[in-house]
Parts: structure tokens; sequence; C-alpha cells
């Protein structure tokens, strides 16, 4: 189990940081078909014509949904309280902006540009033979995640400064029990399908500069949910005190659903995907995300606090390198499908699961390089 006392002096947690590598491990191979898509017309024809990869993916995809984002925004929050209390509201406020704005800024004005851009010179690419001033230029992309998170930290830290209490570790309050996880995913699962039904105003969110915000808003209030819950477990030790057992009754029941509703869409077992059927149960995927998502979330936890690895461990270093790999994987991801296609790969399990591969090693080691520079070290 991780104490307080684990939080090194650099104010990190060695288990988090395996944990944030895998996350953003598994959102670099979940954007794989959404790059390959929106980038280039022969990549999206190539996808369309492999409807079992498409299926695949989609699952894949979707599963992931229900726990990475979560449990990302759950570990922001719980770090939060130790990092007021360390550096005082007005001081942490100020280097946490700092820490998030600049990356966001970057993000937008250059990185999120670069694909783009580099496919008015790419023959097949979406935008090819386009004018400069039509390109989908400065959008917010994944780092919708950091806008959001900068919009929850100043929430916390209103609150922290209005009550001005100091952080304290009261680890006698017992754990929410089942029932409060279970009434937790009913009411998010509510929310959740009430913000789905704004269709059209997501879907104009996906063609403006707050595109990322387009596939993600209609969890906010999850997310919103999980980063304050975050906070409260750092005063009373609830992410060190999960109950294992419970941890992993509730991840057989998140399998056994997630099976469930696969089986009623035949995804995998059809040669073309079974939309008709996607469409019955979408209103049920979209309830049980949050349900399912606990499952996943506390046998995460609870694995990354049995296999805790010293801090010099790989995982535990790629954990450092995350946010970086976050920043930058967007093009390093286009990169590596234009690459692998150019070479002449046209299967597309060996070019989706080899460019996947290629670009996860890449925006991990491109991070860790950048990160040699202390002044790039400073902001990610």
């Amino acid at each position: 189990m991780m104490h307080v006392g684990a939080i090194n002096k650099t104010g990190r947690l060695a288990s988090l940081d395996q944990i944030k590598a895998i996350m953003i491990a598994l959102v670099i191979a979940t954007h794989t078909i959404l790059v390959g898509t929106l980038f280039s017309t022969d990549l999206k024809q190539i996808i369309e014509s492999a409807p079992n990869y498409e299926a695949i993916s989609f699952w894949f995809g979707w599963i992931c949904n229900t726990f990475y984002m979560n449990i990302l925004f759950l570990i922001s929050g719980y770090l939060v309280p130790y990092s007021v209390n360390k550096r005082g509201v007005v001081n942490y406020a100020k280097h946490r902006l700092f820490r998030l704005g600049i990356p966001l800024i970057i993000a937008i004005a250059l990185l999120n540009n670069i694909t783009p851009i580099a496919g008015l010179f790419i023959p097949n690419s979406t935008v090819f033979g386009q004018g400069f001033n039509n390109l989908p230029l400065n959008r917010i992309g994944p780092q919708w995640f950091i806008l959001v998170l900068i919009i929850l930290n100043a929430i916390y830290c209103c609150w922290a400064f209005i009550q001005k209490n100091q952080f304290t570790v009261n680890n006698e309050k017992p754990v929410p029990g089942w029932r409060s996880w279970l009434i937790s995913a009913a009411i998010l699962g509510a929310l959740e399908l009430m913000m789905g039904h704004f269709t059209g105003f997501w879907a104009d969110l996906k063609d403006s500069n707050l595109d990322g915000l387009g596939y993600q808003g209609m969890h906010i209030w999850t997310y919103g949910f999980l980063f304050f819950i975050g906070c409260k477990a750092a005063s009373h030790q609830w992410l060190e005190r999960i109950n294992k057992r419970l941890a992993l009754t509730w991840l057989r029941l998140s399998l056994l659903i997630t099976i469930a509703l696969l089986a009623s869409n035949y995804a995998p077992f059809l040669p073309a995907h079974n939309k008709a059927s996607l469409e019955l149960i979408t209103p049920f995927m979209t309830f049980l995300t949050p349900l399912i998502g606990w499952g996943f979330i506390a046998a995460i936890l609870t694995w990354s606090q049995d296999y805790e690895r010293l801090d010099s461990h790989w995982l535990t270093k790629a954990g450092k390198d995350s946010f970086g790999a976050y920043l930058i994987h967007i093009p390093i991801l286009a990169g590596a499908m234009v690459t692998f296609y150019s070479l002449g790969i046209k299967n597309i399990w060996a070019l989706g699961l080899g460019s996947t591969s290629m670009a996860i090693f890449l925006s991990f080691f491109a991070s860790h390089q950048l990160r040699k520079i202390q002044a790039i070290k400073q902001i990610i």
C-alpha cells in the first residue's frame, strides 16, 4: 500500500506515475483510428474496408474511455491538496497556471498545427490542395484535458482560499462503500445520458477550435466528480485503503457488463460492424459508463499499489514523461501512420499496430529527451 510518506521530495508517487504511463499509452493507442480517418483519405479507406479492425478498435476505445481519463482526473485531484498545502494557495495557483497554461498555448499555437500544415504537402491527405486559410488550425485537440484541469484547479483554489483550512490527513474516516459508489455511478450515468442528447451541440464543437471537447465534453460531470473525490481522498487516504476484495468483485461486474454489451452488438463476430444494433444499446452504454469505469479504476489502483516499483523503474520514469508524451503524440502518430503506409504496408493490422507501437515509443522517448532541457522540464 502507498502512504503519504511515499510521496518523494518532488511530490511524486511512484505508483501513480506508473498508472499515468499506462493510461497515456492507452490514450495514444485509442487515437490511432481517429488520426487515421481524419488525416488521410487513403488510411480512412483502408480502415473502413476492414470492418473487424474498425469494430475491435471501436470497442477497445470505448472500454478505455470508461476509465483512462477518469483515473487521470482522480490522480490529478488527489495530488492537489498536498501541493496547495506545500506552496500556499496563491503560489500554487500561479505555478499551476504556468505549468498548464504554457503547454496549452504551445499545443494550440504550434503542436496541433503541425499535422494539418504537413497535410498540405502530402497527397491524399484530407487537406491536400486546400488553401492555408481553410486549414483547421489552432484547435485544442486532445489538450482539452489541460483546459478542464485548469478550471478544476481554479475552483479548488478558490474554495481553499475561502476556507483557509490547513491540509491534514485523517484516515479514521471510512472509505465510501459500494452503495455510495453505486449511487454515484447511477447519478453520473443519468447525467451522461442527458449530456449525450445534445448531439448537435457536440457536433458543432467538433468543428470548432474546441474540437476536443466535442468528443469528451459529455463526460465533464464525471471528470469533475472524480477530480474532487481525489481531493477528498487525499485527506483520508481513501485510495490507499481501497478494499481489494470489493475492487476485484467490481472489476468482474464491469467485465461481465462489457461482455454483455459487446455480445448484444456482435461486433467482433460479423463481417460488418452492426451499427443498427449499436444504436439500440448506445443509451445503455452511456448510462453504464461510470459503473463499468469504477471497476477498472479500482482494480488499476489496487494493482499499482501491490506492484509499486522503485522511482528508478522504467515504468515510473515513463510516468514522469507522460505529460510531454500526451502533448506531442498526435503529430507523431500521424507521422508514424504515413511512414508505414509510404513503405507499402497496406495491411491494416500491421499498419495500425505498428504505427501505434512506434508512436507510443517515440512520444515517450521524445518527451524524455525534451525534459533534459531545464527550461522545458519546468513545464512538462
